[in-house]
């Protein structure tokens, strides 16, 4: 295992690209197989690429969502997701991801019998709004009775895994999770780290993993699909991060400027109120002190 070769930062499983160019590419259903075997807990004998990794997906279109849609045992459907961009709107999309594959199943005979169980994992590197107050970085998400707690159906399924509660967890010494999940987690997050560590103790679906990353030859092609991947999410992750320091300095800047506004209209209700103390016209207080009569005379109460 040559472990001296330079990985560019583009080459990073968090990178949409990456992840499908490896997770959704033809020849490599064994290493996908086991990483939604181990994320649904449920062992999956086989596993047949939907939409398998085709260059021109990205080739034109920036915005081209880069998931990879399977066929797993008893014909379940499985759309497989990494987000890395938080846009506030992820509850939304995943529902939208979900609906769509499970029109798909559907297919010509239009009979509800024919609708398959349709299972969506969302992978995504940062704390989802709606979850922030919940500890475990992986949620799984069905269709329950509010009080009674009682499943509707198994045909819905959403499975969420926040790799940035997960990695938080790794380095706080407080992650608990079954072991195989746990080196799968690990290896999205940084492969690198995971080779340094213990890569000789992993599984051999997750080296077999690493050897295909690692050594994974891009044409140029892909090599630039990936870049522009990469360049375009950090284009706009700076410019989010920008906008945000804009509105709190123009929150600030209004902030003072409320201040010093509320400041001067003090200042004015006390001369008014000096001024009437010595029994000044209440038109000749209002024309140097520019408050209303009414202002002046709420001031005489």
């Amino acid at each position: 295992m040559d472990n001296s070769k330079e990985i560019p930062d583009y080459m990073s499983l968090q990178n949409d690209f990456i992840f499908k160019r490896l997770f959704g590419y033809e020849g490599n259903e064994d290493i996908t197989k086991d990483l939604v075997s181990n994320i649904i807990g449920k062992k999956i004998k086989t596993l047949e690429f939907k939409n398998p990794y085709l260059l021109r997906e990205t080739k034109d279109d920036k915005e081209e969502i880069l998931d990879i849609k399977a066929v797993l045992d008893d014909d379940i459907l499985c759309d497989v997701e990494i987000q890395v961009g938080n846009y506030h709107d992820i509850e939304k999309r995943i529902l939208d991801y979900w609906s769509k594959l499970y029109r798909e199943s559907i297919g010509r005979s239009k009979e509800y019998k024919d609708m398959k169980r349709t299972i969506v994992i969302l992978i995504t590197t940062f704390d989802i709004d709606s979850l922030k107050g919940v500890e475990e970085y992986r949620t799984r998400w069905k269709i329950l009775e509010e009080k009674l707690k009682i499943k509707l159906t198994d045909i819905f399924e959403v499975d969420i895994i926040e790799l940035s509660k997960a990695e938080r967890q790794l380095k706080q010494g407080t992650f608990k999770e079954i072991e195989s999940l746990k080196e799968w987690i690990e290896f999205l997050i940084n492969p690198r780290k995971l080779e340094e560590t213990k890569m000789e103790e992993v599984n051999e679906e997750i080296k077999k993993a690493y050897e295909i990353w690692h050594n994974m030859d891009l044409s140029f092609e892909e090599r630039d699909a990936a870049e522009r991947r990469y360049r375009n999410y950090y284009a706009r992750k700076s410019a989010m991060e920008y906008d945000r320091k804009q509105a709190r300095a123009e929150g600030r800047a209004e902030g003072r400027a409320e201040g010093i506004t509320e400041g001067i209209k003090e200042e004015k209700i006390e001369i008014a109120k000096a001024m009437l103390k010595k029994d000044m016209p209440i038109e000749l207080i209002s024309e140097i002190t520019k408050l209303s009569i009414e202002e002046i005379k709420e001031l005489q109460k």
